[in-house]
């Protein structure tokens, strides 16, 4: 199964019930998330060995539409962030910074007309992390980790920087590292394995809402400003 029809089966999911007939737009999401892909790959720009993608993109809808998707537009967010980093992971092209996606309403458009614009927008050098960095949150308790450094180890060991209180965890079970604005948990050999969404790993990128399953430890990753905006 291709990108594109996997993001719109769980887009389907994601929004059943939301398009039904109380919602009339000639605007859908998996139309928005196609016309994604179009900008990102149109604003290529080729520099030394790499190509570099938009890493900022800007839906334009009309005021009525805006305000038919005001109400999802977290979902959607997350969703458009997710298919545009696997997009740029599967192809090897390069982001100046984070990958971020907004709405935006314009007097000037009528409903069912949209636009969508990429631009390049390069992190700030002298603080390269967000503001407010994106945190791994243990569920059933209040404990929760700010990812605020380039590689993080997880583990039973309290030299990790996520400390696993959990006796089926290896003393240092697995490792995240943030590659390119992204964050990859690598297993390391732990005893028990790793889990993430139920699935066994030895490496996998993680996306806004995953969770970690390490020994009956549960952890769900969030991004910064996963809401929004």
């Amino acid at each position: 199964m291709g990108l594109v029809d996997e993001f719109e089966k769980r887009l389907e999911r994601v929004v059943e019930g939301v398009f039904s007939k109380a919602f009339r737009s000639d605007v859908e999401p998996s139309e928005l998330g196609r016309r994604l892909l179009r900008e990102m790959e149109s604003g290529k720009s080729v520099s030394v060995g790499a190509v570099y993608v938009p890493n900022d993109y800007i839906i334009h809808l009309s005021p009525d539409d805006f305000a038919r998707f005001e109400g999802l537009a977290p979902t959607l967010r997350t969703e458009f962030i997710t298919l545009l980093k696997a997009n740029a992971g599967q192809r090897r092209w390069r982001l100046a910074g984070q990958i971020d996606v907004r709405f935006e309403s314009d007097d000037s458009f009528k409903p069912g007309r949209f636009e969508v614009q990429g631009l390049h927008v390069a992190a700030d050098p002298s603080n390269p992390h967000p503001t407010v960095p994106d945190e791994l949150v243990q569920l059933g308790s209040n404990k929760s980790w700010k990812l605020d450094s380039d590689e993080i180890t997880l583990g039973r060991s309290s030299s990790n920087g996520v400390v696993v209180d959990d006796p089926n965890a290896s003393r240092t079970h697995a490792r995240l590292a943030r590659r390119s604005g992204e964050w990859w948990l690598t297993d390391l050999d732990s005893t028990n394995g790793t889990l993430v969404n139920e699935a066994i790993i030895k490496e996998r990128r993680l996306s806004h809402g995953d969770r970690i399953k390490i020994g009956a430890t549960e952890l769900e990753y969030r991004e910064a400003g996963s809401g929004i905006t």
